[in-house]
């Protein structure tokens, strides 16, 4: 879907970072027209005359948003990488993606407003399944492929990924303050935690036998 702008020129870019910089920081019920005026460094009657309500200016602000993300998958891994060299990297990926600025906001913003925007919340569960979840199973079905894994539903398996890696970050993130350095240890940490779990899960045993026997 591509956004469609009521009108083109300075004043409507400004009102657009702006009313970015609002919603994402307090969702659409907490944001103030007021405030977002303020941001845009516009007056309410410029910001009335681009968006009437409130509910469009979000519409709009948030679907743009969705469309940049859904520019660029996360998961960045060689097609050539066998699984147990691969999915500790994928796995730091997508924790590292998951607790950026952006998607951790849009994810704060979805979860509050799901039921009164309930298309942008489609969208922004279809940019996940295109840029995350499909992008994680074609590799996943790759090394099914190549026996590498023993998998019997890929997709179910890719969501379980996703989880594993934000299992404690979300909690971290959402309820405690954590400086810069430890937050890149957590997610070292947890992502690692994360890969060895899943191919403990997923690998057949005779790769974890030669994997355990490589290492010793």
């Amino acid at each position: 879907m591509t956004v469609q702008h009521p009108r083109k020129g300075r004043k409507l870019a400004q009102v657009h970072v702006g009313a970015r910089q609002i919603f994402l920081r307090d969702g659409y019920a907490g944001a103030s027209v007021d405030d977002i005026a303020r941001a845009a460094r516009v007056s309410k009657a410029t910001l009335y005359s681009y968006f009437p309500e409130k509910s469009v200016m979000f519409r709009e602000v948030m679907l743009h948003e969705l469309e940049e993300v859904a520019q660029q998958s996360p998961v960045q891994i060689d097609s050539a990488m066998p699984a147990q060299a691969a999915l500790p990297e994928m796995a730091r990926q997508i924790a590292q993606w998951q607790y950026s600025d952006l998607p951790l906001c849009l994810l704060r913003v979805n979860i509050a407003e799901a039921n009164r925007f309930p298309d942008i919340a489609g969208k922004y569960q279809k940019v996940l399944d295109d840029i995350l979840y499909d992008v994680i199973r074609q590799h996943l079905d790759r090394w099914v492929t190549q026996e590498e894994l023993v998998i019997q539903n890929s997709l179910l398996a890719a969501h379980q990924l996703v989880s594993l890696t934000g299992a404690t970050l979300q909690e971290r993130l959402l309820v405690t303050a954590m400086p810069p350095e430890a937050h890149a240890a957590h997610i070292r940490d947890v992502s690692a935690e994360a890969a060895r779990i899943f191919l403990a899960s997923y690998q057949p045993v005779d790769g974890r036998q030669r994997h355990a026997a490589k290492a010793c």
